[in-house]
């Protein structure tokens, strides 16, 4: 898959914004219903809040992980990341029954990192309709 990146500027500091090239997004919408966000506490930063490069390269193996959770499973797909003020964000949007929480405990062993992940119902999705950016045309 490929990835579009941007750059903004949200509250004085730079927000990276990393999205996969869906063909067509909406048409999971009615089927992955629940937003999950998996939030990453980033050990090392630059004071503008961004990963200090080297230690940002030492997470290629934790983000290709992230990035591929639903590779082999229709329960879910990434459809953005986010990097600002210390913290890298992981989205998915799930089935409304899927457990997103024995993942992330498996991530956390597997990885050594601090993990804090929630959920929600967003059956209309209005986080990408809410989203300050536009990241999907519809």
């Amino acid at each position: 898959m490929t990835w579009s990146t941007s750059e903004i500027e949200y509250e004085g500091l730079p927000l990276l914004l990393r999205k996969p090239d869906h063909e067509n997004i909406w048409r999971f919408k009615d089927k992955l219903t629940k937003l999950v966000s998996i939030e990453h506490h980033l050990d090392t930063v630059t004071s503008d809040g961004l990963p200090e490069k080297k230690y940002n390269s030492k997470l290629s193996d934790f983000d290709h992980y992230m990035c591929s959770l639903f590779d082999k499973s229709n329960d879910g797909i990434i459809f953005l990341i986010e990097t600002y003020s210390g913290k890298r964000i992981y989205y998915y949007y799930t089935s409304p029954t899927f457990n997103i929480e024995p993942l992330i405990e498996t991530t956390k062993h597997k990885f050594k990192l601090t993990l804090e992940g929630w959920t929600q119902d967003d059956t209309g999705w209005g986080f990408l309709d809410e989203y300050p950016v536009k990241l999907f045309p519809q």
